[in-house]
């Protein structure tokens, strides 16, 4: 009898660390946003690591310029992917569109057009990189109350070609009401980018303190959601007249060494003389503000979403870069979100 008592509990210990194994395990998922899709053993040990299957891969941009180009409306597609290396197909590739939303303020836009642009063109790269057409897309646009209407038209005229997965930005959670939801299959929250550029004493592509601007444990969004953080880096230089350019990565060690740079807080340097910095002219006076990602902000940004009531699953980690994987640590980072 004692013997029966204890296979039962062994049984009963196995099944429960079984469900907590399941619970805890993270569908991860990795952006690739360059127009020629390399892979490299860094991209193969990340996707590795996190056991991903599935690529967001960016398609083309879709903007709108001063003078008319490939159509006669000024609007058409740039960043167009270029390559493909053939480990990618032995993954699962999304499509992603970016959109500007500046698109939706044209006059006499004609949506059906757009989207028709839009299907051809996504088609059109699928089989040529992946020998299909593929039916899941995401479309990346941060619209706003004045270009809800357009943009939702928009993407039920490409849901009767695809299914349709878009961005969430979190203005567009808080304020649902006026925002409006999306007519789509599914959501991604897009967890960066959200703060002030120009901001010295600010990190604007994530802090968990203006995570909690937006996102509180009532929170809610009639959308199943995806969460996409970050890993890159970047860094954000600010000239004389407040114009602002954004370098990818940081070097603080080139910074902390250079003469020509003077540290004014843990962050920021001024330029004190004239140079050429990863092929940029900086003149005397300009600022550059040192923006990187740390996994304690990483976990706490992503802890306020957990304890909302948003309904979420897969993580998209933004993006397959050699730099920006060096700088983290995924297999911790992971196992602390």
């Amino acid at each position: 009898m004692k013997k029966g008592i204890c296979y039962i509990g062994m049984i009963l210990c196995v099944l429960t660390a079984c469900s907590k194994q399941d619970v805890s395990k993270k569908e991860i998922s990795f952006y690739h946003w360059k127009a020629k899709a390399d892979y490299t053993k860094f991209y193969d040990e990340a996707i590795e690591t996190c056991q991903a299957n599935k690529i967001y891969m960016h398609y083309f941009d879709i903007e709108s310029v001063h003078e008319p180009n490939w159509y006669d409306d000024g609007i058409y597609p740039t960043y167009v992917l270029k390559s493909v290396a053939k480990e990618y197909r032995n993954l699962d590739i999304v499509p992603v569109v970016y959109i500007t939303n500046n698109i939706f303020k044209t006059d006499g836009l004609d949506i059906v057009r757009l989207a028709g642009i839009i299907t051809e063109l996504i088609n059109q790269i699928s089989l040529k990189h992946f020998d299909n057409k593929l039916k899941l897309v995401q479309i990346d646009c941060d619209w706003t109350t004045k270009t809800k209407s357009d943009y939702f038209r928009l993407l039920k005229a490409l849901k009767k070609d695809f299914e349709l997965d878009v961005t969430i930005r979190l203005h567009q959670i808080k304020f649902q009401d006026k925002t409006g939801i999306p007519p789509a299959n599914k959501g991604t929250l897009m967890l960066y980018n959200m703060g002030d550029l120009r901001a010295e004493k600010q990190n604007s592509i994530l802090e968990s303190n203006i995570v909690k601007q937006y996102i509180n444990k009532e929170s809610t969004y009639p959308m199943r959601l995806k969460i996409a953080l970050p890993l890159f880096s970047q860094t954000v230089i600010t000239n004389n007249n407040n114009k602002i350019k954004l370098i990818r990565h940081t070097n603080r060690a080139n910074l902390e060494n250079d003469r020509h740079f003077k540290q004014i807080s843990s962050n920021n340097f001024q330029v004190v003389a004239d140079t050429l910095y990863k092929g940029f002219y900086l003149a005397k006076g300009y600022n550059l503000k040192l923006e990187d990602i740390k996994t304690s902000e990483l976990v706490s940004s992503y802890n306020i979403i957990k304890e909302s009531q948003l309904n979420t699953d897969e993580i998209i980690f933004y993006h397959l870069d050699n730099t920006s994987l060096l700088k983290h640590n995924l297999t911790s980072t992971i196992e602390k979100l």
